[in-house]
């Protein structure tokens, strides 16, 4: 086992308050999985039966957050300005290696062997897939559960409305919900609507969590997270877990925590085998192809130069990054041949953003109001100490022109 002690000492203190104890969902019958409910599955229903506020159970807000990926393999590690000898990071697993989820779990991957996940059993790290690119485990389960919260809320407020305080990232953040017009609710059921705002809600979060690391936001001071934002394998990884319960019965699957757990590792296996995934081995040998294009050894963690491709699309409408075969050498090209079939295409994932021509922003608002170091930006200052989702291009705009001048004018895209 490699030396680990760095990582450990630092992410330990936060890890172990999340990592053990039951979950605080009411308890509710557990249900045989359904089978396969991913992605085919939307229905469209016409539900005027009356409503009752209880029929989802009361899903706690997510507190913790799961450690897991910075972009690259074997990268080195520095503690200020002072090399930490002898230590490297890894964190590519395989796919049969990530382990049961557990709502709000909080996970961290120090390395690539599965003995070191953490307590409770669900481990996380990164994965190449044919059709999804890299992708983080981390933030696949991070999406799904805050769309669980969401469900949760949305369905007890749906006609009247409500505010809801949500967990601190760079950022005091509020949900503010008003009445759901009631014609699409009729038009296409309660629980559809329910989830399509909850996962058009999620992605807005998603988005935002991108923004506070790129200005300065981190869960621990002696770790920058400016490496982390918008890395080429957050984003997608954030719709993957968005969508993962499209189409499900949403009463069934959040019916009791544990249930939910169990169904969300179903639905996350199913969605990582239709991507693709290949070996551990091979991935590895992918991200050495991409070195010094987007991502750089010689940079050690957490040196924000250490990633040098930022996926700065943040519309409904998102295609997976693949490494282009002109950065891959012939051996490497033919393994990847033997594993995806010849030209894989690049994954297209949508997120809901409006039913009947009414778009969920004229109901839904994120409030957000930077704390911490991005507060000191700028770009905030300019557009006030509170915005909402809409003022997202404003900001985008500047972490473009950011993104150009330090990584060049190609650095927001994959080629």
């Amino acid at each position: 086992m490699r030396n680990q002690w760095f990582l450990f000492f630092i992410l330990v203190p936060l890890l172990s308050v999340g990592c053990l104890g039951s979950g605080k969902w009411h308890k509710g019958q557990d249900r045989l999985a359904p089978g396969d409910l991913l992605l085919e599955q939307l229905t469209v229903q016409d539900n005027t039966e009356p409503l009752f506020a209880s029929r989802l159970p009361e899903i706690p807000v997510r507190q913790r957050f799961r450690f897991c990926c910075a972009f690259g393999t074997d990268m080195g590690v520095r503690l200020g300005q002072m090399p930490i000898p002898f230590l490297k990071v890894g964190n590519v697993l395989e796919i049969d290696d990530l382990g049961p989820h557990r709502y709000d779990g909080a996970t961290a991957a120090i390395d690539d062997e599965r003995e070191n996940a953490f307590p409770g059993g669900e481990a996380n790290g990164m994965l190449y897939t044919c059709r999804g690119g890299f992708l983080d485990t981390a933030h696949i389960r991070e999406q799904v559960d805050w769309v669980a919260f969401f469900a949760s809320q949305i369905d007890r407020h749906l006609e009247e409305g409500t505010e809801v305080e949500l967990t601190p990232e760079g950022a005091q953040r509020r949900l503010v919900l008003e009445p759901v017009p009631q014609s699409i609710i009729e038009k296409y059921g309660r629980d559809d609507v329910v989830l399509a705002v909850s996962q058009w809600l999620a992605y807005q979060g998603s988005v935002w969590h991108e923004i506070a690391q790129w200005y300065g936001w981190s869960l621990v001071n002696l770790y920058p997270e400016t490496v982390s934002g918008f890395s080429p394998e957050d984003p997608i990884s954030n719709v993957i877990g968005i969508q993962l319960l499209s189409g499900v019965d949403i009463e069934e699957v959040l019916g009791s925590e544990k249930q939910y757990n169990h169904q969300v590792d179903q639905l996350m296996m199913t969605a990582l085998h239709r991507l693709g995934p290949v070996s551990s081995e091979l991935a590895k040998q992918i991200l050495h192809q991409v070195d010094k294009t987007w991502w750089d050894s010689n940079a050690r963690l957490p040196d924000r130069n250490l990633v040098r491709k930022r996926y700065l699309d943040t519309d409904t409408e998102l295609e997976a990054w693949l490494v282009p075969e002109t950065m891959l050498d012939t051996q490497v090209e033919e393994s990847l041949a033997q594993e995806c079939g010849p030209e894989p295409k690049p994954a297209l994932f949508r997120i809901p953003e409006s039913l009947d021509g009414i778009h969920f922003s004229e109901f839904a608002t994120l409030e957000i109001t930077p704390i911490g170091k991005p507060a000191q930006h700028d770009v905030f200052g300019l557009i006030g100490p509170t915005f909402t989702q809409d003022d997202f291009p404003q900001i985008m705009e500047n972490v473009r022109a950011q993104n150009e001048e330090a990584f060049g004018p190609r650095a927001h895209l994959p080629d």
